[in-house]
């Protein structure tokens, strides 16, 4: 297990679900084969191959995976087939075909050409904070993360959760950050790529990587209307991101102390191994997101 990008999603309160709760709830949730005429799928699976287990749960984190398997059935396959019916009617009736005639073929062939679709499974994991009430996806696409949410949600049955939000606006302090680094919060440091955007134009915008985020070019830039949306940064020598002006983190990667208490873990199997991945990261993602979160006063509405 590795989180490389978080969507966080924060309720007022921590989480008091026992686990054996949480085991059962996903349990019935569990993403089942897709049907020969689904075009989807989805639910929970076990995190381990072999393993029966749901969730795994140590130091106040829960971990598990959402599984989305889809049906592969390419628009252009279905427009030939399509094509190649009207053509057969127009010829054999001498007759134009209708866009409503048209828009029933191509129901029909749907049907009949998906049970011989492929299909694609999609697995997130989940890591969820007991303590602080937070959901931390595994997904750099908020829609996708709000799709996992939404099934453990119905899962649980209630789960009052918001991506988080804070008070002040990011891409002020972000601006503030690049204009001067002593801004950031105590423990971060500022990495090598940043992306502007033009909030009054027409939403250009630019991205400069494994450069010097002081430079004068960048900062010439924040004199205009271009803000910084995406700032690289580093965490106490253990962690680098990119965090977004919605406060979701990107690209996450360890450094070298952190990678060295990774590669350095004797773990019997592939459970112990996943528990102490859980734990090592697990408290490192909630230390960075206190610190983030108490920079931005970050409040959680009930959803």
């Amino acid at each position: 297990m590795w989180i490389k990008n978080l969507t966080v999603f924060s309720a007022k309160d921590p989480f008091t679900w026992p686990v054996s709760e949480l085991e059962a709830q996903l349990e019935s949730a569990r993403c089942q084969p897709c049907g020969s005429q689904a075009p989807s799928s989805e639910g929970f699976v076990p995190p381990l191959k072999g393993e029966e287990r749901m969730v795994f749960a140590v130091e106040g984190f829960v971990y598990c995976v959402h599984q989305e398997i889809t049906r592969l059935l390419p628009g252009p396959v279905i427009k030939e087939e399509l094509d190649e019916r009207v053509e057969q009617i127009q010829e054999r009736d001498d007759r134009r075909v209708g866009r409503k005639e048209r828009a029933e073929l191509k129901e029909q062939i749907t049907f009949e050409l998906l049970p011989r679709a492929f299909t694609r499974s999609r697995r997130t994991g989940v890591l969820i904070d007991l303590e602080r009430g937070r959901i931390l996806v595994d997904s750099s696409s908020s829609t996708r993360a709000e799709q996992v949410v939404s099934a453990l949600r119905e899962a649980l049955g209630s789960l009052p959760v918001t991506h988080a939000g804070g008070e002040s606006a990011p891409t002020t302090a972000f601006a503030g950050w690049l204009r001067d680094h002593r801004q950031l919060p105590e423990d971060f440091g500022l990495g090598d790529r940043c992306e502007l955007k033009d909030v009054k134009g027409e939403g250009a915008s630019v991205r400069f990587t494994a450069v010097d985020l002081g430079r004068e070019e960048i900062l010439a830039h924040l004199d205009t209307d271009m803000v910084p949306v995406r700032v690289n940064l580093s965490w106490n020598d253990q962690l680098e991101f990119d965090l977004t002006d919605g406060l979701d983190l990107k690209r996450i990667k360890a450094l070298d102390q952190f990678q060295e208490n990774l590669d350095g873990m004797e773990a019997d199997d592939a459970v112990a191994e996943l528990m102490a991945r859980i734990s090592l990261q697990g408290n490192a993602l909630r230390n960075l997101l206190d610190g983030i979160y108490q920079y931005f006063q970050v409040k959680a509405d009930a959803a």
